[in-house]
This record gives structure tokens, C-alpha cells and sequence, in this order.
């Protein structure tokens, strides 16, 4: 009888208990890591390691190196900022333009840090004001706005077209888009807004890519949040039905739940298991790629130099001494700031063209009716 007891608590305790233990924190592990990701918490302000940072990036001889003074627990080194690197940050620190905020977590024995960064001294710890990397813009942007592209097409066409005809919407259009354009709205408008003028100079005392830098992430910003503004203007003139959005959210799910019992007849549950991962994965790669190759494209062809002059600008407008001037010379910023080239102008007329043309051609048409 022991023996039997025995064997069922085995059974129980590895075969039951372990699993729903380790999927149980499996789930509460993702859940903290989902929210962290848009919402970081206990992060405090830190801005004396900047005034320290900038006197040593103002004043130390042209050719030094200067370290920055944050570094993350998990980093492998501390950035060494060049002539280039530290002009910017003296432009980004003396003007207000950049904040810096810790976040100490662990133990007393083994202490971690984080840091993040923001776009204005006066605005650190604000979430609004972070500044985000390429690959989370670009994740969250696309996340929010390419699944609900043919939403909006067919809300403009006033038809959806279905089984070889164009029938009436089903009526989940506006309800739908308002929330999309309000989460793209809240998320990148007023960092598009900071960022504004700013961007370049901000991210220069940032330490280290993130695992892609956070160059055109202001590209994104603004695409993703002109992009939230017609989501929201159609949805100001589609119809708004709780019954028909819940009604397509449960056609949504019953779909899935359908190919996941046609994947599981078909292909087993240890494939289907291994499958669908990488299937959402492959799916939410394809979604930042097309986000980010365009933003990248018109930033290092165009944007970047236009942004260049601004912070070179901002530069001769703080005190400028010798040692400044002897650091900006031959400097890949002044390479930048001073290039003249037919693709900056063109760059920045086609974004111009494309922003008004594509991503904002709802509330643009609209205009146009009017004259």
C-alpha cells in the first residue's frame, strides 16, 4: 500500500504538480516582463552623474576619451565616447535635453543596475519621455498598427470585399481603430514631440545599441503616431458596435483555435508545440522588419544630417571654447553637420511626401474634398 502511495505521489508531484508550477511561473514571469517592457517601475533620477559627465566632456583636451559614468549590471563594458560622442552629449546635458534614471534591484551581496534615459532633464523617470531603442519602437509600432492597415482601407472604401463581392462592413471597424490609434497615439506622439530636434544629440550618451541602437527610432515615433492620428480620424466616421468588435474578436480566437486543432490532428502536439513559437516569432520579426528598413533608410540617407545642423546650431548657441572648437574639426560631426549632398534635401521631401501621401491619406483626402 506504500509502495502504491508512493508512486501516485510521484505521479502527482512530477507529472502534475512540477508542470503546473513551472507553467504558473512560466506565465507570471512573461506577464512582469510584458509590463516592465511598457511601464518600468522604481526607476529614480540620477542626474548628478550627468553634470559630473559633462564638465569631463566640456573641458578635457580634444582627443581624450571620456567613460560614461552608467553602466548596466549585465553590460560587458562602459562606452568610451570619442570627439563625436562628446560634443553630443555636451549639447544634449547642457541643454536639458537628456535625463537619466537608475533602477537598483538584488540583493545586498550581489547589487544589480539598470538605467534609462529620457528626452528632457526635467522629465526623467516620465514614461512619456523615454527614450525607446529601434527594436522596441519598431516592435510596438508594428504590433499596433499593420494588423489594422486593411481595417482602415476598408473603412475609406465604405465596402469590404468578400466572397468574390463588396458587401457592408460588419461594423467592428471603429471601435477597433479608435483603439489602435489611441494606443499609437499615447505611445509615440509625445516622444515624436520630444524628440523633436533633440533626438540626435539625446542619444548620444546612451550606453551601448540595445541590440539595435536608437538611431531612427524618431523615425518611427513620428510614422507610428501620424499613423494612430488617421486610424483615429476613421474611426471618428466608421461605425462604433461593441456586439460586432466582440463578435470579431471571438471569430478571431474561434479561427485560431480551429488551425490549432487541425495542427494538432495533422502534425502532433510536440511539433505544434515546437511550431507555433516560431511562427509568432517569424510573424513579429517580418512586422519590426518592415517597420524599421524604411525608418533606418530615410534617417542614414537624409534625416540624420538635417538633425546634424540642428545640434551644431545648438552648439555655437551654448559657450563654446577652444577646446570645443578643437574637438568639433575633423570630428565625424562635423563631417555630418557640414555635408551638403542632393540626397538630403530629396530624402527628406520624399519622408515629407510619403508621410502626408500614404500615412496620413485619410485626414489629407478629406482636405482635399474641401477645396
Amino acid at each position: 500500500m506504500l509502495a502504491v502511495k508512493s508512486i501516485f505521489g510521484a505521479i502527482w508531484s512530477y507529472g502534475v504538480s512540477l508542470p503546473l508550477y513551472v507553467t504558473w511561473g512560466l506565465i507570471v514571469s512573461f506577464v512582469r516582463a510584458a509590463f516592465e517592457f511598457f511601464y518600468p517601475r522604481g526607476y529614480r533620477p540620477c542626474n548628478e552623474l550627468a553634470d559630473a559627465f559633462v564638465e569631463e566632456c566640456a573641458n578635457r583636451p580634444a582627443g581624450q576619451s571620456v567613460r560614461l559614468p552608467w553602466v548596466d549590471s549585465s553590460a560587458t563594458h562602459s562606452l568610451l565616447m570619442n570627439n563625436t560622442g562628446r560634443l553630443l552629449s555636451y549639447v544634449a546635458i547642457a541643454s536639458g535635453w537628456f535625463g537619466v534614471a537608475v533602477k537598483n534591484s538584488g540583493s545586498r551581496y550581489r547589487p544589480k543596475r539598470t538605467y534609462r534615459y529620457y528626452y528632457r532633464r526635467s522629465l526623467t523617470g516620465n514614461w512619456f519621455a523615454e527614450i525607446w531603442s529601434v527594436p522596441k519602437s519598431g516592435f510596438i509600432a508594428a504590433a499596433l498598427a499593420l494588423p489594422f492597415v486593411d481595417m482602415a482601407r476598408d473603412v475609406m472604401r465604405g465596402r469590404i470585399y468578400a466572397n468574390g463581392e463588396f458587401v457592408a462592413l460588419p461594423g467592428h471597424e471603429g471601435l477597433m481603430l479608435l483603439t489602435a490609434g489611441l494606443l499609437l497615439v499615447i505611445c509615440f506622439f509625445p516622444r515624436a514631440i520630444l524628440g523633436r530636434g533633440t533626438h540626435f544629440t539625446a542619444m548620444a550618451p546612451i550606453n551601448g545599441g540595445a541590440f539595435g541602437g536608437y538611431g531612427c527610432a524618431q523615425v518611427i515615433n513620428w510614422c507610428a503616431a501620424m499613423a494612430g492620428l488617421s486610424y483615429l480620424w476613421l474611426a471618428m466616421g466608421a461605425e462604433w458596435s461593441i456586439a460586432a468588435a466582440l463578435n470579431h474578436c471571438a471569430d478571431a480566437l474561434a479561427k485560431l483555435w480551429w488551425m490549432t486543432g487541425n495542427g494538432l490532428e495533422q502534425k502532433g502536439l510536440l511539433m505544434l508545440l515546437l511550431m507555433t513559437p516560431v511562427t509568432l516569432l517569424l510573424g513579429a520579426l517580418f512586422g519590426m522588419v518592415c517597420t524599421i528598413i524604411p525608418a533606418a533608410a530615410f534617417w542614414y540617407v537624409s534625416l540624420r544630417f538635417i538633425a546634424a545642423r540642428k545640434a551644431r546650431a545648438q552648439l555655437e548657441a551654448l559657450p563654446f571654447n577652444s577646446t570645443q572648437a578643437a574637438m568639433y574639426l575633423g570630428s565625424d560631426f562635423e563631417n555630418v553637420a557640414e555635408l551638403r549632398a542632393p540626397q538630403v534635401t530629396l530624402g527628406y521631401l520624399v519622408y515629407i511626401g510619403l508621410m502626408i501621401g500614404i500615412i496620413l491619406y485619410p485626414i489629407q483626402s478629406w482636405v482635399r474634398s474641401l477645396l
